[in-house]
């Protein structure tokens, strides 16, 4: 790939087969769904084609797989280890087989250790005894309720945190209680605004005793899928931090808000932006979980009070700037004033309930004099009432942001943070979510040995322009991306990756990046692909961002798909047939259904093809319109293939496809009315555009085979040409719109022709016969016969009265 336009085009080909080849793992559980940081865990995972399992992909550092005691087609038994450094929280994973690479599921990696339910524990009476400080694994079934008991000394806290609805098995809602022994709930925790339907709460003992710690579902539901992870110990648990963000590589003083306190630190942010970073207190016992904590690259402004009038407004610099403060009570507002430049497009958006905060945050932006430029209420999405929104501004000066509640309500932790930016060279990519509802779904590279594997991403900039290259690292031994460019000019290109006959399986995460053509443009694109978490339905809750992709070598794929060269060229308005052949090894004959996925700017297609049963080819016919570019373009198709278990991949190699100016072109043909049973001629002005050799074939399509109408030939010097039509009974009466004319044109050195569509939108139209209408006949008078006098005219006929009207003259007859 030479040239900036030498670049691909990706289709993928959906396989069903019967034949018993290894595929496609799937994920369902795992257990237990986490473990304590520093230590090993027996862990078994469940699916489907997991007899060929090989290793655990990890997104994170510091997980290893220590050993494998058991395989089986259902579930597989092994040993992991995980670094005291693990990070708490959430950690993705996968499953890699010899011939796939799962969906991805979280593992929850914990600061206690763990502890399993033990049954029955469900009455007041009979809890199960634990200790502070740990984690307990368990479920909770249709209207049960799991008690758990505790001893504390008078004064000492007791906190218990919950993973429900996040381990991501159902929409689990849990319900908690911290219990005393008199049966009295000192402290309930249903929904929280952190963590959605998994809550936490806290109680410090009012006198020596046992606690009890109740869990259920919400509404006395539950089920076979309704895990949880419950942390029991001495811990802080705040609900949000002030501020909530700070500039990477600084040191920042922050408060750690709980319901009824808190407490300060002073922490050392990373030096890099993180945006999954979670704040954890280290003077304090930390919470299982860490609290959200946004990382910039910009200075914080911290409100001064009295703020609450645009007069009093906190001053700070102009944008890029975050704005900090908490609405401390019911009805206050806050003030920022802020300096900013004509022409900025300013970037405002703000954290709030997405950090923890109740606050239903409204923010506007006015000038000096009160007008309001622009404001928000709930534009921040992922179903939190956060605000954002762009505002342009229309002169140099000093303008006010205002921030209020929805309600006008407040308290010490309606914490919010708004950063302003204004509009920065940015680019970043990531694949589209290729079904309903699943946007896990071929979000992995596993390319078979000897073959390849395409996928489709898209790439958004912002304030940045040029061609960028594709840089890899770290890729698995044997494989190697052949897509070498993301032009200026496109929004989606396709990464092919290919490997070796003898590449070994094998696997990494692989980091890629997009790096300027222009060494004068200092922007570094990255991948960032969103991953749902947590989802039902169309609903979702959580959801992850990674900047790597599991890139893994597997076995040979049972088939393999390639495209014939196109002999010409797809010119503008025209169309061309692309043909896929399909290699199957023995025993594999399934039908294939080949999918298109991506087309180069002006080029449209059908969305799929099947190749049936016992067939070995397809063709898609591409529709390039008036404004396509020219260019030779490397296209590719992608086989998914399910060989009765699960699902293969494999993708063809590159085909160059030509793209092309038209030799021809002509306007629509104005209307030709005639009438049925008769003929017409429809003659098409042509303007010559490119000279070429011989005879090309011109025909009307569009029309019903009762209406014939003869083809015609063009050469380089036609200028119009005629097409003779002819019609019968049979022929249809009525308007035949959006008419064309089909030009085979040939093209020198070859036997083959470019199609060409001309004359668009022409309309013939098919009339009625006419009625023939039979004149009266002309009088014939008798010559020098003199005329007649006229006959005097017959006396009328006596009116004919009604009843009613005889009566009437009757009665007026008898008065007289």
């Amino acid at each position: 790939m030479s040239t900036l336009r030498h670049l691909t085009l990706t289709a993928v080909a959906i396989v069903f087969a019967t034949s018993a080849f290894a595929a496609y793992p799937t994920f369902t559980s795992t257990k237990p769904n986490g473990g304590q940081r520093g230590t090993e865990v027996k862990l078994t995972v469940t699916g489907t084609q997991l007899a060929d399992f090989e290793s655990m992909v990890f997104f994170s550092p510091g997980f290893t797989q220590k050993s494998v005691e058991k395989v089986e087609n259902g579930k597989v038994e092994l040993t992991i280890g995980i670094a005291a450094d693990v990070p708490p929280g959430n950690h993705l994973m996968r499953i890699r087989t010899k011939s796939g690479i799962s969906h991805a599921r979280q593992f929850f990696v914990g600061i206690f250790p763990n502890v399993d339910e033990k049954e029955p524990n469900s009455d007041f009476d009979t809890p199960q005894v634990i200790q502070l400080n740990q984690t307990i694994e368990g479920i909770v079934q249709n209207e049960d309720v799991d008690y758990y008991r505790v001893s504390l000394k008078k004064g000492q806290r007791l906190s218990v945190e919950v993973d429900g609805l996040r381990l991501g098995y159902t929409v689990f809602d849990p319900f908690l209680a911290i219990i005393d022994k008199d049966r009295f709930e000192k402290v309930i925790s249903d929904d929280t605004i952190l963590h959605r339907q998994d809550g936490y709460c806290s109680y410090v003992a009012e006198e020596d005793g046992d606690y009890t710690v109740m869990i259920r579902e919400s509404s006395y539901r539950g089920g076979g899928t309704s895990y949880y992870r419950l942390h029991v110990g001495s811990f802080r648990r705040p609900d949000v931090v002030y501020p909530a963000g700070g500039k990477i590589g600084t040191k920042e003083k922050v408060r750690f808000i709980e319901r009824d306190s808190s407490f300060d630190e002073d922490v050392t942010l990373p030096a890099e932006i993180d945006p999954d970073f979670m704040l954890y207190s280290k003077s304090q016992e930390p919470a299982p979980s860490g609290n959200p904590f946004r990382l910039v690259s910009y200075d914080n402004v911290l409100e001064a009070e009295p703020n609450d009038e645009q007069t009093k407004a906190t001053v700070a610099p102009g944008a890029p700037i975050a704005l900090n403060g908490i609405i401390e009570k019911p009805g206050d507002v806050d003030f920022f004033k802020v300096s900013l430049k004509k022409g900025m497009t300013l970037e405002v958006q703000g954290f709030a309930q997405s950090v923890g905060s109740p606050l239903d945050s409204v923010v506007n932006v006015y000038n000096e004099k009160g007008g309001s430029l622009s404001g928000n209420d709930d534009g921040g999405g992922r179903r939190r009432l956060d605000s954002k929104f762009k505002v342009n501004i229309p002169a140099d000066g000093d303008y006010f942001v205002r921030v209020a509640d929805h309600l006008e309500r407040g308290g010490p932790n309606f914490v919010y943070r708004l950063e302003l930016i204004a509009a920065e060279p940015e680019v970043f990519f990531a694949s589209p979510q290729y079904t309903v509802n699943d946007n896990n779904y071929r979000q992995f590279i596993a390319v078979p040995k000897g073959g390849r594997y395409a996928t489709l991403v898209n790439v958004t900039r912002s304030n940045v322009s040029g061609d960028f290259k594709f840089e890899t690292q770290n890729l698995p031994q044997g494989v190697k991306l052949l897509t070498e460019l993301a032009p200026k000019d496109l929004g989606s290109v396709p990464l092919l990756f290919e490997a070796t006959a003898d590449a070994p399986l094998g696997h990494q995460v692989v980091p890629i990046f997009l790096n300027a053509v222009d060494p004068n443009t200092k922007s570094r694109g990255k991948l960032r692909q969103e991953f749902d978490i947590v989802r039902n339905g169309n609903v979702v809750y959580y959801t992850q961002i990674e900047d790597r992709l599991p890139v893994a070598v597997v076995e040979e794929a049972p088939y393999s798909l390639e495209i014939v060269k196109p002999a010409v060229p797809l010119v503008n308005n025209g169309i061309l047939e692309l043909k896929v052949v399909a290699r199957r090894k023995e025993g594999f004959n399934a039908k294939i259904r080949v999918l298109m996925i991506w087309k180069p700017n002006g080029v449209s297609s059908l969305g799929e093809q099947t190749i049936a049963e016992g067939q070995n080819e397809c063709t898609f016919q591409l529709d390039a319109n008036a404004g396509t570019p020219a260019g030779t373009w490397n296209f590719t198709v992608m086989g998914e293939a399910d060989a009765g278990g699960g699902r293969i991949y494999n993708a063809s190699p590159f085909a160059a496809v030509e793209t092309a100016p038209a030799y021809l072109t002509a306007p629509a043909i104005p209307l030709v009315a005639v009438e049925q049973g008769k003929e017409a001629v429809m003659v098409a002005k042509l303007e010559q555009l490119l000279p070429f050799e011989g005879e090309a074939n011109a025909q009307v399509l569009g029309v019903p085979d009762t209406i014939p109408i003869e083809p015609a030939k063009i050469t380089k010097d036609t200028k119009e040409v005629a097409f003779k039509v002819k019609t019968d009974a049979k022929s249809p009466i009525g308007k035949q719109g959006n008419l064309f004319v089909r030009v085979d044109v040939p093209v020198k050195g070859t036997n083959a022709t470019t199609i060409h569509r001309i004359a668009l939108g022409s309309i013939l139209r098919i009339d009625a016969p006419r009625k023939v209408v039979t004149p009266p006949a002309t009088p014939v008078v008798a010559a020098n016969k003199p005329k007649e006098a006229p006959k005097p005219a017959a006396p009328a006929a006596p009116k004919v009265l009604s009843r009613l009207e005889q009566l009437r003259q009757e009665a007026a007859a008898a008065k007289k």
